[in-house]
């Protein structure tokens, strides 16, 4: 049966750690077909924090067996702001009646830039259960 957990973003510069307000978040499920369903766009606030985000997540029992489909929800993570690298998080784990909180450190970008901005992609691994 699926329950949910929740997700808190918290955005700020990379090195200086200051937070950035006015960040777009966007969070989104793959769909298994290499698409993207997106669930929720969010802006950060003076904190530089988005959320709560109530996320749909597996019965926390699947925790406790061998064999039993994973006990986490997979999500991905685009945060982006004018002036910063676009931050990707892909797999991030959501559990059932937990609060997640993800630190997404942003870039600042070079001046002048002379070409387009990559994105940083950041790959969550599972957590040992």
């Amino acid at each position: 049966m699926a329950q949910n957990g929740s997700l808190i973003v918290h955005v700020y510069a990379s090195r200086a750690q200051l937070p950035i307000q006015g960040a777009t978040v966007l969070v989104s499920q793959p769909d298994g077909q290499g698409r993207h369903q997106l669930l929720s766009v969010l802006i950060t606030d003076e904190s530089g924090v988005a959320g709560p985000i109530s996320l749909p997540a597996p019965d926390a029992a699947f925790s406790q067996s061998p064999g039993s489909p994973l006990p986490f929800s997979s999500y991905s993570l685009v945060v982006e702001h004018p002036g910063y690298q676009v931050a990707v998080f892909e797999n991030l784990q959501i559990f059932s009646g937990v609060e997640t909180t993800q630190s997404v450190p942003l870039i600042p970008l070079a001046i002048p830039e002379s070409s387009t901005p990559r994105p940083q992609f950041t790959n969550v691994t599972p957590q040992p259960l």
